[in-house]
């Protein structure tokens, strides 16, 4: 199933996205006279309960709504962040493959939807993308086993993790002050829950202005998404709604000769396409 969130009068919605189109939950479900969970995080917290509800409205519904696109989730407690988790990325950066997962984190204010238009300071000239798989965490997970890992995911969702460069390496390595402006955690365009999608061995790409930039696949992760949540939950309690991004593959600018460095500027636009998920669009200005 692929789940969404759209504006409707200033507030956040869930939809479902269908052949027939964008089913609008909460009037789908007025009309039936059930209640059913009326935003992202709702229909996580309720798990199986949510799901079905969401399954049987997806059936011969008359409901639809086609609204400006919200973020993927919101309302999440955690947004982690894995870095250089791709051996080519590793190799391209001239780096060694870390022997655990490096991980930083983003705040809620980085959050973006599909389609949004993505500010940029002047300030800050050395503006990169990194196309990367997002998990989301579908129930408490402390101490999980690798082998139990993804039972805890609720769905998967393309992310960018932008970055500020000039910042990121003026400061000793400032990664978190560099990675977490506003807006610089587009998600979206969909979550496409966990029981239709392998995040071991998706095709994962970024296009800039029409380029093919980073193109790969999954399978290249260092730590897969499992070792991933298995490491986390060893040192944390991962909460329904918490945002993983799963590291990026090779082709970010930072990774390019120096001579050969085009950063983002306002005016470009990156595409996020992930096999069995769709593509996120962003615009800079």
């Amino acid at each position: 199933m692929k789940l969404k969130q759209q504006y409707k009068d200033g507030n956040i919605v869930l939809v479902i996205e269908t052949a027939e189109g964008n089913i609008d939950v909460a009037a789908e479900a007025k009309l039936r006279g059930i209640t059913a969970p009326s935003t992202m995080l709702e229909a996580i917290l309720m798990g199986e309960a949510g799901m079905a509800l969401l399954k049987e409205l997806s059936e011969n519904a008359k409901c639809f709504a086609d609204g400006v696109p919200a973020p993927a989730v919101t309302g999440c407690d955690k947004i982690l962040c894995i870095g250089l988790n791709y051996r080519r990325h590793a190799k391209e950066c001239n780096l060694p493959l870390p022997p655990a997962p490096v991980l930083f984190n983003k705040f809620s204010n980085a959050l973006a939807a599909d389609q949004e238009s993505i500010y940029l300071d002047p300030t800050y000239l050395e503006y990169d993308y990194e196309a990367e798989l997002v998990a989301v965490i579908g129930k408490p997970a402390r101490n999980v086993s690798k082998d139990n890992a993804l039972d805890y995911v609720f769905g998967y969702t393309c992310g960018n993790d932008l970055s500020t460069r000039d910042l990121q390496f003026a400061r000793s390595n400032q990664w978190l002050l560099s990675k977490t402006f506003d807006g610089f955690a587009p998600i979206g365009p969909c979550v496409v829950t966990a029981d239709t999608i392998n995040p071991n061995n998706l095709a994962i790409s970024s296009v800039v202005n029409g380029e093919m930039r980073q193109n790969s696949r999954t399978s290249d992760m260092i730590f897969s998404v499992a070792e991933i949540i298995a490491d986390l939950s060893r040192h944390f309690t991962l909460q329904p709604g918490d945002l993983i991004f799963t590291g990026t593959p090779q082709g970010v600018m930072h990774g390019y000769p120096k001579d050969q460095k085009n950063w983002l500027k306002p005016g470009d636009c990156v595409q996020v396409t992930i096999e069995g998920i769709g593509t996120l669009h962003n615009t800079f200005r």
